[in-house]
C-alpha cells in the first residue's frame, strides 16, 4: 500500500538480498560462537544444512524468504578442552595478504604444503590438493548441496 501511495513498484528480495542476509547470518553465528567460547561452551558449524532445502524448509516451517545458511551446535567439551589438539594451519605468509589478493605460484604451493601433516583420507588422492578436492568439490554431498542451493535461489526470486 505504501509503495502504491508513493507511486513506486513494490520490490521483493532478490539474489543480492540473499547474499547480504547470508553474510549477516554468518556474522551473527560467529558472534554466538565467540560469546559461547567465552563461557567455556564449544561449538560446531554444520554446513550441510544447505543440503535438502525442501526437507529443512518443511521441518523448520520456514517462510518464503528464509534459507538456512548454517546450523550451530553448542555444548560443553568432554574432558579437558586444553588437551584438544589444535588443527594445523598453513604458514601465515601464504594466507595473509595486504591490500590485494596474492596468487600463489606452483613453487609457493609446494613450499606451503611441504610440512603439512594433515591426514589424507580420500582414496586415490595423491596429494593434499587432490584430497581436499575429492573430499569437498568432488564429493557426492556437494552435488546435493549444489542442487539444493539452486532450488533455494530459484524459490527466492520466484514471482508470486
Amino acid at each position: 500500500q505504501m509503495c502504491q501511495e508513493m507511486g513506486k513498484d513494490f520490490q521483493t528480495p532478490q539474489e543480492s538480498d540473499l547474499l547480504l542476509a547470508c553474510c549477516d547470518a554468518l556474522i551473527a553465528a560467529q558472534n554466538a560462537v565467540i560469546a559461547a567460547e567465552s563461557l567455556g561452551i564449544g561449538s560446531c558449524y554444520i554446513g550441510d544444512i544447505m543440503e535438502n532445502y525442501e526437507i529443512h524448509r518443511e521441518m523448520f516451517d520456514l517462510p518464503k524468504w528464509a534459507f538456512p545458511i548454517t546450523l550451530l551446535c553448542f555444548g560443553y567439551p568432554k574432558g579437558d578442552k586444553n588437551k584438544i589438539p589444535l588443527t594445523s594451519r598453513f604458514p601465515q605468509k601464504f594466507m595473509h595478504f595486504t591490500n590485494k589478493y596474492s596468487r600463489l605460484s606452483e613453487h609457493n604451493f609446494t613450499e606451503m604444503l611441504k610440512n603439512e601433516k594433515r591426514r589424507m583420507n580420500v582414496k586415490d588422492a595423491q596429494n593434499l590438493g587432490q584430497n581436499l578436492y575429492l573430499a569437498k568439490l568432488g564429493a557426492d554431498y556437494s552435488l546435493e548441496m549444489r542442487r539444493s542451493v539452486k532450488v533455494a535461489i530459484k524459490e527466492w526470486v520466484k514471482k508470486e
